[in-house]
């Protein structure tokens, strides 16, 4: 599918404790006091990754995911889509949507294949509740994004499609009513990222959607492949082999990419489309991911997109009037010898603890997935071989990913979600398959190294996986793993590593940006500090638990959270409790804001 080019260019809620002072200059209530936890980390003997494939028992199993023919000889049929571990109804548990696919022939108008969503009851048992939602979109659905985006405390979707996009309001208690023509969207074509930020910092949240490539259904199916590689040859044939007889799709290249689109919400989630006053409308490239996150640390939020077979892109925001690719300059754009690659989930963490931000990118086939380490400034160095993760990914066609600590030890492990995209490698001797493991790696010695037995035996069990959400599903405190999986069920993996101390923080912005995306968070422990960055999105085409997590190991407090709202604004918060989940509910700057915490008991 992608030839390599060198580039030209170089559960159970407790009750609600006291608010916790914060040491902003208005006056605060006191301090919170620490909860004991039920047990203590595991030591360094004990300390292992264990996730449990729950998948049947919780309910999920019912799902399967359709996605075109078992060629796919399109290359529509080959992608799959995200998922989402999201609080529609407001009850504080993590509900699940799964994105389906479709098939160009064969399906009668009303039996197409159709999303879903499921129900959780608190303990990760799950019931589909698709019809009483009001949902079952039936296009190929790519990717899914899930805000509050009207403020009103409800939670909206986005879907990402092959096809027009479309925005579900949510009309309360996880009810939802399609609005995509109200809000002036539905544009034709095949979306795949999307990423909601307040571009020009009036308080209410825009909307960049990416466009993969210009696909001409009835040309395809005219041309459908019969026996000739199409230009793929050197995507399959590495190891010198003949493949002229082997059919695959064709794509992307040979095709033509799409522009991304960049819309400005004029107010009450009405959208126009401002793409080319912002600069974005020209440059056409076969994107996928979306994250959006505050690169250079200037106060605007910028976004990345991982692009497939072409450079990448860095769109930096110029204080809300335009944007300007600046990918090249930063050193995100290729990989370290100047290469390009075929790029398709992303996620955004901090591995080594400095505060700024680091990318993993996860990539295509007989390439390495890229870590880039972030520097001063906004700019990135292509760290991958340092830290022992070129060798791993070299044979694997990686999806989703994630920075996250599972063990709760403080450090951020990453993970890969692993699937081919032509299923014809089964018939060859190229030492990768269709279905792949996943990847697991751990921080030991300043270098990612695959824990002994992994994520244990179902976390390693081969599929085509695609799309990833992490969250707590059963509200124990832990980060448990949501995987979408094409032609097949979801995995729903429980986590049931033994884990230090934790704690979670949940943003409530003032205005029209109530998720408070584009919030930097610093939690400060001991002599160690933790950053994350809301919404800043994750893995391939998904939407994670709203939750930020944070890893404590031994200690039953934190220091010190030091948040940055989306308009600069920064408060600081002493002494959170261990084991529980602190909401932050913004005052809009007025006065202090409140944070208030329960403890969570899961099963």
């Amino acid at each position: 599918m992608r030839k390599r080019r060198a580039a030209t260019i170089g559960g159970v809620l407790g009750l609600v404790l006291p608010t916790l002072a914060c040491s902003c200059s208005c006056s605060g209530g006191d301090a919170s006091p620490v909860v004991p936890a039920a047990s203590g980390p595991a030591s360094p003997t004990e300390l292992h990754y264990r996730f449990t494939d729950i998948t049947d028992a919780s309910g999920l199993g019912a799902f399967t995911q359709v996605n075109g023919t078992t060629e796919k000889l399109f290359v529509v049929e080959s992608f799959g889509g995200g998922v989402a571990l999201f609080d529609p109804d407001g009850d504080g548990d993590m509900d699940a949507y799964l994105t389906n696919g479709s098939k160009l022939e064969g399906l009668e108008v009303g039996q197409e294949p159709r999303d879903a969503l499921f129900r959780n009851d608190g303990a990760a048992r799950f019931s589909d509740v698709t019809d009483a939602a009001g949902l079952g979109d039936r296009l190929f659905t790519c990717g899914v994004r899930t805000v509050d985006l009207d403020s009103d405390g409800d939670v909206e979707m986005l879907l990402t499609n092959y096809g027009p996009e479309v925005l579900y309001d949510n009309l309360g208690g996880g009810r939802f009513a399609d609005v995509t023509a109200r809000a002036g969207l539905a544009h034709p074509g095949w979306s795949t990222g999307a990423g909601f930020l307040d571009f020009d910092h009036d308080c209410d949240l825009d909307l960049l959607v990416v466009d993969y490539l210009e696909f001409d259904e009835a040309k395809m199916l005219r041309e459908r492949p019969r026996g000739a590689m199409h230009g793929h040859s050197q995507s399959l044939s590495a190891s010198g082999k003949n493949l002229e007889d082997i059919a695959v799709m064709k794509g992307p290249m040979g095709l033509d990419p799409s522009p991304s689109r960049f819309y400005l919400n004029e107010g009450g989630a009405r959208f126009r489309d401002a793409s080319k006053e912002v600069g974005i409308a020209e440059l056409r490239r076969f994107g996928f991911q979306a994250l959006t996150f505050d690169a250079d640390v200037d106060g605007w939020v910028d976004v990345l997109i991982v692009n497939d077979v072409v450079e990448d892109t860095l769109w930096h925001n110029q204080a809300g009037q335009r944007f300007v690719d600046t990918s090249l300059q930063t050193g995100f754009a290729v990989r370290q010898d100047g290469v390009l690659q075929g790029g398709m989930g992303g996620c955004v963490g901090d591995y080594d603890g400095d505060l700024v931000a680091d990318l993993f990118i996860a990539n295509f086939v007989e390439d390495y997935s890229t870590l880039f380490r972030g520097l001063s400034g906004g700019f990135y160095s292509d760290v991958t071989a340092r830290m022992g993760l070129r060798q791993d990914t070299w044979l694997m066609v990686g999806w989703a990913c994630g920075f996250v600590d599972f063990d709760a030890d403080g450090d951020l492990e990453l993970f890969q979600v692993n699937g081919h995209t032509f299923p014809q490698v089964d018939q060859l001797n190229l030492g990768t398959r269709y279905k792949q493991k996943n990847q697991l790696w751990e921080l030991k010695d300043g270098r990612y190294v695959t824990p002994p037995g992994a994520g244990g035996p179902d976390f390693s069990v081969p599929r085509a996986g695609r799309g990833s959400a992490v969250g707590d599903i059963d509200g124990d405190g832990d980060q448990d793993l949501l995987l979408g999986n094409i032609d097949d069920h979801p995995t729903l993996l429980r986590n049931d590593t033994k884990n230090g101390h934790w704690l979670m923080v949940l943003l409530h912005g003032s205005h029209g940006n109530r998720d408070a995306i584009g919030a930097r968070l610093v939690l400060r422990v001991g002599d160690k500090k933790h950053l994350r960055l809301v919404s800043a999105g994750s893995g391939f085409l998904s939407s994670n638990d709203p939750r930020e997590h944070f890893g404590l190991g031994s200690a039953t407090k934190a220091d010190e959270l030091e948040v940055t709202w989306p308009d600069g604004r920064v408060e600081r918060f002493r002494d959170l409790a261990a084991d529980s989940l602190h909401t932050l509910e913004d005052s809009g700057g007025s006065e202090c804001s409140r944070l208030t915490s329960r403890p969570l008991a899961g099963r």
